[in-house]
């Protein structure tokens, strides 16, 4: 097996028990979370900066991409964020299936790369998995949060599509620092804006911020490993998407959250979509 499906397998995992331990256990502002989580990561990957692997190839277009992702994710993580806290995870994450659809379309206008037929059909796959969940009966449950959730989905769609483009100027462990850290002093700002006290040593703080550091990294990892493949992004996407299977089994058992056999029925179509993915890539 690539190690790219690896990787990308391994972040979409730390995504569910980031977002379920959130759920769970931190009770903080959106804006809180975010600065705290960019603020711990960022020691986590200066540790891991020791280690070497540290280079830019080219200052213009890796600073570039990075303050246009650090602007843009800033954005829809204190959307999702409080979409989390306040709604049930089945009626917000799937909406975020749709994501790997966006990087297909905003790869096809920068790259002029699209996946070949089987792939995009397992592609569709996930996403239809990832929206079973959001049936209610025949139809499909929208409210103000789906409203929100479908425009994170866009823009994480090019935030994605374009970190192959750091990556490629850079290297994954690079981007993860200075991104995290650009980050960490974007939110320090926002969050100051809503408390004084920002910087919280709560011990929850911290773990959710080591889910996040395992998150990042391994999907920026998967990111750099298939870089030289077509539509590489587009793969790494949809097989961290296997956090919408395991969020919503975990949290109809955790929560209470009803209609466990539509999570079956998702869980098998993102499974499948996933499989195709790997073998028609």
């Amino acid at each position: 097996m690539d190690i790219w499906i690896i990787f990308a397998i391994i972040s979409g995992i730390f995504v569910s028990l980031r977002e379920l331990y959130i759920k769970k256990y931190i009770k903080q502002s959106p804006e809180i979370i975010s600065f705290t989580t960019r603020f711990y990561g960022s020691i986590i990957f200066i540790i891991f900066a020791f280690q070497g692997n540290i280079r830019i190839t080219n200052i213009p277009v890796f600073i570039g991409i990075t303050l246009l992702t650090v602007i843009i994710t800033a954005i829809t993580n204190l959307v999702r964020l409080k979409l989390i806290k306040e709604e049930d995870l089945s009626l917000t994450t799937p909406w975020l299936g749709c994501i790997p659809m966006f990087v297909v379309f905003w790869s096809m206008l920068i790259y002029r790369e699209l996946p070949g037929i089987q792939a995009l059909f397992g592609i569709v796959l996930v996403c239809v998995g990832a929206f079973t969940i959001n049936l209610q009966g025949r139809r499909l449950q929208f409210n103000k949060a789906s409203i929100w959730m479908l425009f994170i989905a866009i823009l994480l769609g090019l935030t994605t599509s374009v970190d192959k483009i750091a990556i490629g100027a850079s290297s994954a462990i690079t981007y993860s620092l200075i991104w995290t850290i650009t980050s960490a002093v974007l939110m320090y700002g926002v969050a100051k804006t809503k408390t004084k006290k920002v910087i919280i040593a709560d011990k929850h703080l911290v773990l959710q911020a080591v889910l996040w550091v395992g998150e990042f990294l391994f999907q920026m990892l998967a990111m750099q490993n298939i870089s030289q493949l077509s539509s590489g992004q587009t793969f790494v996407k949809t097989l961290t998407m296997l956090n919408i299977m395991i969020t919503t089994i975990i949290s109809s058992i955790v929560f209470g959250e009803k209609e466990r056999r539509k999570r079956i029925i998702s869980a098998v179509f993102i499974f499948i979509g996933a499989v195709i993915v790997v073998l028609y890539k």
